[in-house]
C-alpha cells in the first residue's frame, strides 16, 4: 500500500518517525514524507539522507504552529495536566484556534502564504495514498486524507495535549447542555468547506493514534497503536573515540535541538557558571554546542569538550549521565541506553511532566529552572553519577520502554487498521 507521512519540517519531529517509515518501507510498502514547508529548507535533504522519499510542499511561510510570535510566548503550547491552571488551558485552546483559523486556513494571510492545505490536497489527490500518518501538529493532513479517501492516524510524539483539550471541551459542552456550538467545528470549517467536507471527530484525532510517547502517564483517547520510539538522530560521521571506554565518568549536556531550530531561545540556564563548576569534578563533560559556540563563552575547563551535533546512538552508550531540557526524544534516547538523567525542563510542550516522570522512576533528578544556579546543577550531576539508585531507576525505565513493540512489529496492525478505515 501507499503511505504518506505528513510531518513538520523540524528535525526532532522527522527523526521520531524515521524508524517507523523504515519498517513500513522494508515491509514492501511505498512510503513518502512531506518536507520543505517553512524556513527549515534542509528537511528534504534530511529525509533523503535517511534513505526515504521526500515530497516538497513548497511555500515560503513560517513554521508558525511551533514558532512564538506576537500572539504568544515561547511556551505557548506547554501544559502540565497536574496543574489545574485555567489560564494555561485557555491559552492552549487559543493557540489551537490560531493554528486552525490563521496558520492553516486557506483564506487567511498565513494560509495563502504557505498554501500547505492546498498543496497537501493536491499531492494526496494525485498520489492516492492508502494511509496518511500525520504529525499531531500537521492539522491540514486529515482534511487531505479525507478528501482522497485514505485512512489516517495521528503520530503522537509527546503528551497528547490536543486530545486532553478536546476532552475538556466536550465535557464543558455536556455540562452546559442544549445546542452549544462546538468550537472545534467552527475552527475547522474554513479548512473543510472548500472540499465539501463536514466536521467529524476523526478530523481532530485521526481514525487512530500511533503512540511514540510511551512510557507516559497520560494516555491518548481512542484506539492507539503503541510503537517503541527508536533513537534516531540522522546520518553523521562515526567518531571512534566516542566508542572507547572512558577513563573516568562521562556526562553530556544538551539544551535541545527543537528550540534552536525554531529560534525561540533557551531560558536562563546558568551555562557559563556551570561549565566553570565542572572543573572541580573528576568527570568529562561533553556538550552538544559547537566549538565556535563554546569558544564564544571564553575559556572553559579542560574537561569540557564541544562535540556539536552527534546522534544520541553514538553519544550515549559510553555516558554515565545526561543533563537536558526535557525533550521527549532526548528522554527516550537516554532511557534506551539506561543513562540516568538530570532534567531542567524548559517548557515547549510536555517537558515539565517528563521531568517529573524521570524523578518518579528514580532514573534521575528534576530541577526547576526558576532560580536555578550552577551549584544546584553540579550537585545533581554528582548525585546521579555517584548514587547507584539512579542507575537502577534507569534500568526500570528501560524495561518499560522496551515493553512496547518495535516499529517492525507494528506493521501488520497498521495494515489491518488501514484496511478497516480506508474508504
Amino acid at each position: 500500500m501507499r503511505i504518506a507521512f505528513a510531518t513538520l519540517p523540524v528535525k526532532a519531529h522527522l527523526n521520531a518517525v524515521v524508524p517507523l517509515a523504515w519498517a513500513l518501507q522494508s515491509a514492501g510498502h511505498e512510503v513518502v514524507l512531506t518536507a520543505d514547508w517553512g524556513p527549515e529548507r534542509d528537511s528534504t535533504r534530511h529525509i533523503t539522507a535517511a534513505g526515504l522519499n521526500a515530497v516538497p510542499l513548497g511555500g515560503e511561510g513560517d513554521v508558525s504552529p511551533v514558532r512564538p510570535g506576537a500572539h504568544n510566548q515561547s511556551d505557548f503550547l506547554a501544559l502540565d495536566p497536574d496543574e489545574e491552571d485555567e489560564d494555561r488551558w485557555h491559552g492552549f485552546r487559543e493557540a489551537l484556534r490560531f493554528m486552525y483559523t490563521e496558520v492553516y486556513a486557506p483564506g487567511s494571510d498565513l494560509g495563502q502564504q504557505c498554501h500547505l492545505l492546498r498543496n497537501l490536497v493536491s499531492f494526496t489527490g494525485s498520489w492516492r495514498p492508502d494511509l496518511v500518518l500525520w504529525d499531531m501538529l500537521m492539522l491540514p493532513a486529515p482534511v487531505a486524507a479525507r478528501r482522497c479517501g485514505a485512512a489516517h492516524a495521528r503520530i503522537v510524539w509527546g503528551m497528547d495535549t490536543i486530545g486532553m483539550a478536546r476532552a475538556r471541551m466536550r465535557s464543558e459542552m455536556r455540562a452546559v447542555g442544549g445546542d452549544v456550538p462546538d468550537p472545534c467545528a467552527e475552527w475547522l470549517r474554513p479548512l473543510l468547506e472548500p472540499y465539501g467536507l463536514d466536521f467529524d471527530e476523526e478530523t481532530l484525532l485521526g481514525h487512530w493514534s500511533v503512540d511514540l510517547c510511551r512510557p507516559h502517564p497520560y494516555r491518548s483517547p481512542g484506539t492507539t497503536v503503541p510503537v517503541r520510539r527508536v533513537p534516531f538522530g540522522g546520518s553523521a560521521e562515526f567518531l571512534p573515540w566516542l566508542d572507547e571506554r572512558p577513563r573516568r565518568p562521562r556526562a553530556v549536556l544538551t539544551l535541545g535541538m527543537t528550540r534552536e531550530e525554531i529560534h525561540c531561545g533557551t531560558p536562563s540556564f546558568p551555562l557559563r557558571a556551570f561549565l566553570d563548576s565542572v572543573a572541580e569534578l573528576d568527570v568529562d563533560l561533553l556538550t552538544t554546542m559547537t566549538d565556535s559556540q563554546l569558544s564564544s563563552l571564553g575559556p572553559v575547563p579542560g574537561n569540557v569538550r564541544a562535540v556539536g551535533y552527534v546522534p544520541f546512538n553514538q553519544l550515549l552508550p559510553t555516558c554515565s549521565a545526561i543533563i537536558h531540557q526535557g525533550g521527549r526524544g532526548t528522554f527516550t534516547s537516554a532511557a534506551a541506553f539506561r543513562v540516568p538523567q538530570v532534567v531542567v525542563p524548559q517548557p515547549l510542550w510536555d517537558e515539565t511532566a517528563t521531568a517529573r516522570q524521570v524523578a518518579g522512576y528514580g532514573a534521575g533528578l528534576a530541577l526547576e529552572l526558576d532560580g536555578l544556579d550552577a551549584a544546584s546543577v553540579q550537585k545533581a550531576l554528582v548525585r546521579v553519577l555517584e548514587e547507584p539508585g539512579f542507575r537502577r531507576g534507569a534500568d526500570r525505565l528501560y524495561v518499560d520502554l522496551m515493553s512496547d513493540p518495535a516499529p517492525t512489529d507494528c506493521v501488520s496492525q497498521l495494515e489491518r487498521l488501514t484496511a478497516l478505515h480506508r474508504g
